[in-house]
């Protein structure tokens, strides 16, 4: 499999897909395909709490399987509301964003979280979970910034830009609370992160401002 960013502004993803390859992207995400390459439309999970989890984490119901039927290399293409990066887990957990998730290379488990920490710290309640072994490629705006922590190193991160937390568990979350930072414009509450961990932080603001 050949995959490759193209894209200053908004980013859309090619996939050449060898024969017998196949690739799971989020419903709503492809843009085209070629001829050879076929779809299958599955349901992401079960169950009524799962139909839930889905509806109010903002994540589809479904996936779809797209792979290449034919004998030769075929494309196809993807894209996101704004930029796709990508970031490899291999058994691990990403805790994200809501709504981030768009494809993999393999198919994962796309699942909702509920966070207490999330919701103190700013993040919100329900959170997308990403587990399994897969090159997984989310929604960003803007180049993200990737933050490598040590063991005990920690960071206070504002809660709009969180893209994704990868092998970071909820004890390693809590929320730091100032009067400073709701009058430096960033909230009651940042979000602060112990390592060891990644992070992944978005450059625009996930936060969708109230119309006046």
């Amino acid at each position: 499999m050949n995959c490759k960013l193209v894209g200053n502004f908004v980013q859309h993803l090619e996939i050449i897909l060898s024969p017998g390859e196949d690739f799971y992207v989020e419903k709503g995400a492809l843009i085209y395909l070629e001829s050879g390459i076929e779809k299958e439309l599955s349901f992401n999970g079960s169950g009524l709490g799962r139909l839930i989890g889905a509806k109010l984490s903002g994540e589809s119901l479904f996936i779809i399987r797209l792979y290449n039927k034919s004998n030769q290399p075929k494309k196809l293409v993807i894209g996101s509301h704004y930029g796709l990066h990508p970031v490899k887990i291999t058994g691990e957990t990403m805790i994200c964003h809501r709504s981030v998730y768009v494809a993999s290379n393999n198919r994962v488990d796309v699942s909702t979280k509920i966070s207490i920490a999330g919701l103190v710290g700013g993040m919100g309640l329900l959170l997308q979970k990403i587990s399994g072994n897969s090159t997984v490629f989310l929604d960003t705006k803007g180049t993200p910034i990737s933050i490598s922590l040590r063991p005990g190193e920690t960071i206070e991160v504002d809660e709009d830009h969180i893209l994704a937390l990868h092998s970071i568990s909820e004890s390693q979350m809590s929320s730091n609370w100032s009067l400073g930072n709701l009058l430096g414009g960033e909230g009651l509450s940042m979000l602060k992160i112990i390592g060891p961990g990644q992070v992944y932080l978005s450059p625009g603001t996930f936060h969708q401002p109230v119309n006046q």
